[in-house]
């Protein structure tokens, strides 16, 4: 699965398109499809930038995340639970579907030292801090850890 590339509006129009900017960290939301948009925290240190996000009930083989020159897709799918399928909602909060966030660095950060873990139901991405970008595409591997 990949995002559809973010549409950009004038700095005006930020809240109304999904675009947030955040320092040096642009979030565009593109989702297309689906309620589901996980939310997101995004810190910067002096060693890097940390992006935590929250996919509650989302496997890993859900999940992609894919780095193409400054930017960090992360995009995949909160699916409904199958058990009780023939059963009737009477009350129905949770929202599911495909999701894709798309965050835009820009500095001095090394996306082919970006790390990945899943935890929780949390995915946090590090991207380490150095002096130079590379604009080349990778596919990020995603690490589970067993909660038990």
């Amino acid at each position: 699965m990949s995002c559809p590339g973010g549409k950009r509006d004038n700095p005006g129009e930020n809240a109304r398109s999904g675009i947030l900017m955040l320092g040096g960290v642009t979030l565009l939301d593109v989702s297309t499809e689906g309620s589901y948009r996980p939310p997101s925290d995004v810190n910067e240190t002096s060693e890097g930038v940390s992006i935590r996000m929250e996919v509650p009930g989302v496997s890993v083989r859900h999940v992609q995340v894919v780095v193409r020159g400054a930017r960090i897709e992360v995009s995949g799918e909160k699916r409904p639970d199958q058990a009780g399928c023939d059963a009737s909602y009477l009350c129905m909060e949770r929202t599911f579907g495909k999701f894709c966030r798309v965050f835009e660095i820009s500095g001095s950060v090394n996306l082919s030292e970006m790390t990945a873990g899943l935890k929780g139901g949390v995915l946090t991405l590090f991207v380490p801090k150095v002096s130079e970008r590379r604009g080349r595409e990778q596919r990020v591997r995603i690490d589970v850890e067993d909660e038990s």
